[in-house]
């Protein structure tokens, strides 16, 4: 009788810290929100934990540089929208004007006037500065100022670009020279000045109007050379911005399908943290019935046995 009440209670005491060993786990799990803590948990769940968390850490990268991408975009979009109305509703009907044979000196005189503040105004638009303080037109130089006074370019050479997804590296700006053809026949500030200049020079004769009228058609060819080639950047850059929402999109699609998997992986999903609730409410009724027994035997004597 002695022994077996000894196996008995024994058993009992086991029974009850294997019900708090197993009760503790639960609780640490469920306080963790998951039920992989450590590697020897499951080795392989664990290595796949960790390539699906550099998969979500890499996809993170690459929505900083689509930002990034978006508002660099976004601003030299900005500016060739302002670039545009002044070449297209300003530019371009003044130059034309130009060769009215009806203006007097004078009249040549002001509109060379006028032609140097849209020149002037362009001439700000090309060195415009991004949110940071840096030039957009300058590519890689972005400290450097991408236009003289003169006109003269003197930024990079290469337009900047972001690698904005996986085997996708994007142009995410133009070169200044890109924009306004610098350094070319059709240098359109080379071609201002040129008008410029005409325009101020006195008409006398038919030989002058016709040197004037020279200069302008020149002017005017220039014009919508750089007309159709800022229709050109813009379009690339529309298309950026396309592509760049069209990689967000799915992007986002494909960091859902990577955190679930995660969670399923490391087991923090809502199916298995119900489940761990019921098994956390299960081992508390295991522990208090292994308690009340214990309590049990521990009232029973040897008097109580016999009798």
């Amino acid at each position: 009788m002695r022994l077996s009440t000894h196996f008995m209670y024994q058993s009992n005491i086991d029974s009850l810290s294997n019900a708090m060993i197993k009760g503790n786990d639960i609780y640490t799990r469920l306080a963790a929100g998951k039920t992989l803590l450590t590697p020897s948990d499951d080795p392989a769940a664990a290595s796949l934990a960790i390539a699906l968390q550099n998969s979500i850490a890499r996809s993170d990268q690459y929505a900083t540089a689509r930002m990034f991408a978006q508002d660099k975009l976004g601003q030299e979009d900005n500016a060739l929208s302002s670039l545009s109305n002044l070449m297209t509703k300003n530019l371009a009907e003044k130059i034309v004007a130009g060769g009215n044979g009806a203006y007097s000196d004078a009249d040549r005189e002001a509109l060379a006037t006028e032609l140097e503040g849209i020149r002037d105004n362009m001439l700000d638009i090309a060195n415009t500065k991004d949110s940071n303080g840096r030039y957009i037109f300058s590519g890689y130089k972005t400290d450097t100022q991408p236009f003289n006074k003169d006109g003269s370019y003197q930024g990079g050479d290469t337009a900047m670009s972001q690698n904005v997804a996986d085997s996708t590296e994007m142009k995410v700006g133009h070169t200044g020279d890109d924009v306004f053809m610098s350094g070319t026949d059709d240098d359109i500030f080379a071609q201002l000045d040129k008008a410029i200049e005409a325009l101020r020079k006195p008409v006398e004769s038919d030989e002058d109007r016709k040197a004037l009228q020279d200069v302008l058609d020149s002017t005017n060819v220039s014009i919508k050379k750089g007309i159709d080639n800022l229709g050109r950047v813009q379009a690339e850059v529309g298309t950026n911005l396309q592509q760049l929402e069209t990689l967000g999109f799915s992007a986002d699609t494909q960091d859902i399908a990577l955190q679930t998997r995660l969670q399923q992986t490391v087991g923090s999903d809502s199916d298995t943290l119900i489940t761990m609730v019921a098994a956390s409410q299960m081992s508390q009724f295991s522990l208090s019935a292994s308690m009340m027994v214990f309590q049990s035997m521990q009232s029973m004597s040897l008097f109580n046995m016999v009798r």
